[in-house]
């Protein structure tokens, strides 16, 4: 008997066992992973999220290197972000657009970056670096995919985080008039309309200013900010309150809209 051909024909047995093993036990695991993410994709569709990232988080550990991982990641950060837990589901977003450019949760993905950061945003009166971020992540978003399906949504929380920064600097210019700073106050309304041209409160800061000009008596700047009301504007009401303001007896009546 032929020992050695004997023994390479056991080892080439036992090869092809381990290998078939080994796929066996790959295929699986890929079963239980796509077992697991179903479970969780029924828990989400119910609304119960906290649910959804424990099974998620689960799966994370179980089925590394999975071909359904980007799934995995995208409704982790879903989830997080139903939860309001905008920090955690910024990384889940950034984790898939980095790992799995090629899947189909990318485009949302990485609209859902900027949304993540806008969402922790703190109030307009407190730091707004996080606001500030969010702006240029949707002009990078929309610069970058102009033909996004989500594309409209960005600029639509574009808008919203501009005019948060907005609104700040208009309760500032506010302030300095409620505590009787007209000055300051003037001086605040000036910078908040040359930074913010495109702000819905930019009338509003027009006629605010060139009223309190018109109680200090200078009335050349007013009328400078009558005629940019009036070309530029788009309220009619304080267009027509504004044009009020220079008629005669008008000057008395000058207040600024809250």
């Amino acid at each position: 008997m032929n020992f050695r051909w004997l023994g390479i024909c056991s080892v080439a047995g036992m090869v092809a066992f381990a290998s078939c093993a080994s796929t066996n036990k790959m295929e699986k695991m890929k079963l239980d992973c796509t077992e697991r993410v179903t479970k969780a994709l029924e828990l989400y569709k119910k609304k119960k999220y906290s649910s959804v990232l424990v099974r998620l988080e689960d799966a994370r550990m179980q089925c590394n290197g999975s071909p359904i991982m980007d799934t995995v990641l995208f409704y982790l950060g879903m989830a997080n972000v139903k939860t309001k837990k905008y920090v955690e589901a910024r990384t889940e977003f950034q984790r898939l657009t980095q790992d799995f450019p090629g899947s189909p949760f990318f485009d949302e993905a990485k609209f859902r970056i900027g949304y993540s950061v806008f969402k922790q945003s703190s109030p307009y009166n407190r730091d707004q670096q996080e606001t500030r971020e969010a702006i240029r992540l949707f002009d990078d978003y929309m610069e970058t995919y102009p033909k996004s399906a989500f594309i409209d949504s960005a600029a639509f929380y574009r808008t919203e985080a501009y005019e948060k920064l907005a609104t700040k600097e208009f309760k500032s210019a506010q302030f300095y008039e409620k505590v009787h700073e007209p000055d300051a106050a003037v001086v605040y309304y000036r910078t908040f309309i040359g930074q913010f041209p495109d702000s819905k409160l930019l009338d509003q800061a027009r006629f605010n200013a060139l009223s309190i000009l018109i109680k200090l008596g200078r009335d050349t700047e007013a009328r400078e900010l009558l005629d940019e009301l009036l070309a530029k504007g788009t309220s009619k009401a304080l267009k027509k309150q504004a044009k009020a303001l220079f008629a005669p007896g008008g000057k008395d009546g000058a207040a600024s809209s809250k």
